[in-house]
């Protein structure tokens, strides 16, 4: 007896910027997830920009066309009620999902990454972000974050009915096979100091110019997109400190730049203040090198034991944690193993699985005998 094929749409349309945590997400994720469907006869159906329909041979794709966008969908929705849906399963992945399946009999898992708006924002912004994740929420079967720690907040801030909420991490991108490139911008002689990440006030680069003021002969090196009025003011502030020539804010970095960065520098700095996940300290762990991290949001959850914690961000506490911490990675033996192996426990094939292994459960189909996604404590 011939079975039509079990459809799932991937919004994999945010992989069109591979600079932005969500495009890396994306990317990582799709591709990760069409093998495992593929061996669980699941038809992975990727949405994905016009630019992008190459990446993905093996499958059809659906273009993220405007008109495929909710907001203009849902007015004529209704008319679609008393058809069978040709697409089974819908899986947004992220809070800030444009495009969702026209049929209501499609299901619908929803991936939320982060609240941060509540950070960001403030007045009507939080009520209209508030509002569109809450419809989203509504349209959902089944929601996932990325950590606990947006979990927590997510239990706070919303009413999920009956729907479960599960725990999936990211995995970490399999950097082995990038040759490290060394930029030619970088003085070859001075260590450095290294972070990445969009120049943002939320990133809170500007606190590690103190640090740096009071570690002589370091440069600080913050890779990432630098054409903020952020950017421009941490520039005037190192000048102003007389360490103007020793912060290098190099713009998008190539990936085999990064990754000489990660392999070459003294620490990886991230005083980051929200982050629903944080790929950056995990990368930096995977080459064993030593992390120092904000303990805000997810950070620590990432990090584990074998990062180091700022509490604070007085240049008195910055500095003590940086030398006290350097010195215990340097004194204990195989410290960068452990930094490594804690970074081993975060893989994007696991994730699949687990997304998978959800989607089976949506879907009331018979579910692998692999490891379950595991509910988030209430």
């Amino acid at each position: 007896m011939h079975h039509s094929p079990i459809r799932v749409v991937l919004d994999l349309e945010k992989s069109r910027n591979r600079c932005s945590g969500l495009g890396q997400f994306a990317y990582h994720l799709g591709h990760a997830l069409t093998s495992e469907m593929a061996a669980r006869e699941l038809e992975p159906v990727p949405l994905v920009a016009a630019s992008q329909g190459h990446e993905f041979k093996t499958c059809d794709v659906l273009l993220a066309k405007a008109w495929r966008k909710e907001i203009f969908q849902r007015w004529y929705r209704w008319s679609q009620a008393i058809t069978a849906p040709d697409i089974a399963l819908w899986h947004a992945t992220h809070q800030q999902a444009r495009y969702l399946p026209l049929n209501p009999k499609t299901k619908v898992v929803l991936t939320i990454h982060d609240l941060n708006y509540l950070r960001e924002k403030n007045g009507k912004k939080i009520v209209r972000e508030h509002r569109r994740i809450e419809r989203l929420i509504r349209r959902a079967d089944a929601v996932t974050v990325i950590s606990r720690f947006v979990a927590e907040e997510v239990q706070q801030h919303f009413d999920l009915g009956k729907r479960p909420l599960h725990v999936i991490y990211n995995g970490r991108p399999d950097t082995s096979q990038i040759p490290a490139e060394r930029p030619r911008w970088l003085n070859e002689n001075s260590p450095f100091l290294f972070s990445i990440g969009i120049i943002d006030r939320k990133k809170n680069f500007h606190v590690l110019l103190e640090l740096l003021r009071q570690l002589p002969g370091r440069n600080l090196v913050v890779a990432g997109q630098n054409d903020s009025d952020y950017a421009t003011e941490i520039l005037r502030m190192a000048a102003q400190m007389g360490i103007a020539d020793r912060v290098i804010l190099p713009g998008p970095v190539s990936d085999q730049q990064r990754q000489w960065m990660y392999e070459n520098c003294e620490s990886f700095v991230f005083p980051s203040l929200t982050e629903g996940f944080g790929l950056p300290p995990i990368e930096a762990m995977t080459v064993g090198k030593p992390v120092f991290l904000a303990r805000r949001t997810s950070l620590p959850e990432v990090g584990g034991k074998k990062a180091f914690y700022w509490d604070d961000f007085s240049s008195e506490h910055m500095v003590e944690v940086y030398q006290q911490g350097m010195a215990t990675f340097q004194q204990t033996p195989h410290y960068a193993d452990q930094l490594k192996q804690s970074a081993a426990r975060f893989c994007w094939q696991k994730s699949a699985r687990q997304y998978v292994d959800l989607y089976q459960q949506v879907l009331n189909i018979a579910a692998s005998q692999v490891e379950k996604p595991k509910l988030a404590a209430a």
